[in-house]
């Protein structure tokens, strides 16, 4: 059956109808799209904006940094200034102190000399509150004592160290310069032996002339001070000048500074049986502020003399 004509155009109505509604739609939808874009990326750009200007007006203390206050950090470092010199002040005072009062009479107490400048360290806050002004105290934390502490230390073991040794004292006595050794007579003159093991040997029945030899050497004049020496328990004499009348290079070998050492030789008996024998000489100065004293300890040794046998 065909449509009528009152259904064609009933149905190009409904078309036409269609086609408005979904093109209203579309177009509402593209509206919609479009405006919430456009909001999404004013409200980025207004977001932007905000943190830049947030960001640009925060202060130090919102960051978790202290203001600047120049008055202030000028008045710490003033404070810290003045910590400074008092404290190499109080250490030289101390050092000064331990050198020419305590040291003198403390020679057999020389701890003393290092446990009084340590325990100076717990008297430096009580020096600081006494001595300088609230101005300046207020400055002061923990870290001012741990600086300050370090500071004393340092200064008092540099101006003792100066002050102990030459030309400020002499605690030392004259130490052996460059080993020691024996020498023998030869046809040309003198024949070095250099000890080993803090010992020399010879054996039964030696001939000729031998010594033992060394030299002391002093940062001041070795030869100011007291050498006594002993053979196997006997006071014997230097015979140092006696060599030096036959060769004043015999020693040479145990001297490393001939200007300012102090040679010893000591003469070995004839005739010494099988045995050891020691060489003892004791060093004796008059130091400043101390006497000052060392003893050497040589050994001798005499071997059997083995013969040996003849077959024929």
């Amino acid at each position: 059956m065909r449509p009528t004509w009152h259904n064609s155009r009933v149905i190009n109505c409904l078309n036409s109808t269609t086609g408005f509604i979904h093109w209203q739609l579309s177009a509402h939808l593209m509206v919609d799209i479009n405006t919430a874009m456009a909001a999404a990326a004013a409200e980025r750009r207004n977001r932007g904006t905000g943190d830049k200007e947030r960001k640009k007006n925060r202060s130090g203390a919102d960051m978790g940094i202290e203001a600047f206050d120049p008055v202030k950090h000028v008045s710490k470092e003033k404070a810290d200034t003045v910590s400074m010199w008092l404290v190499i002040s109080f250490a030289a005072t101390v050092s000064l102190l331990m050198r020419y009062v305590a040291m003198p009479s403390s020679q057999d107490n020389a701890d003393m000399l290092w446990f009084i400048p340590m325990m100076g360290i717990f008297l430096l806050p009580s020096i600081h509150r006494a001595i300088l002004p609230e101005k300046f105290v207020e400055h002061y934390t923990k870290g001012t004592w741990f600086k300050a502490s370090f500071l004393h230390v340092f200064t008092w073991l540099a101006l003792t160290f100066l002050l102990t040794n030459a030309p400020f004292a002499d605690i030392v006595a004259p130490e052996v310069d460059d080993g020691w050794g024996m020498i023998s007579s030869s046809e040309d003159g003198y024949d070095f032996t250099k000890s080993s093991k803090g010992a020399v040997t010879l054996t039964e029945g030696y001939t000729g002339t031998h010594f033992i030899v060394l030299a002391f050497s002093d940062n001041n004049d070795a030869s100011d001070s007291d050498y006594a020496i002993t053979f196997d328990g006997n006071d014997v004499n230097n015979s140092w000048a006696e060599i030096e009348s036959e060769d004043s290079s015999a020693l040479d070998s145990v001297r490393a500074h001939k200007d300012l050492d102090q040679p010893i030789a000591v003469a070995i008996p004839e005739g010494l049986s099988q045995g050891t024998y020691d060489i003892v000489i004791k060093v004796t100065e008059d130091g400043d502020p101390w006497e000052n004293t060392r003893t050497v300890t040589m050994t001798l040794k005499v071997n059997e003399l083995v013969e040996e046998d003849s077959t024929e």
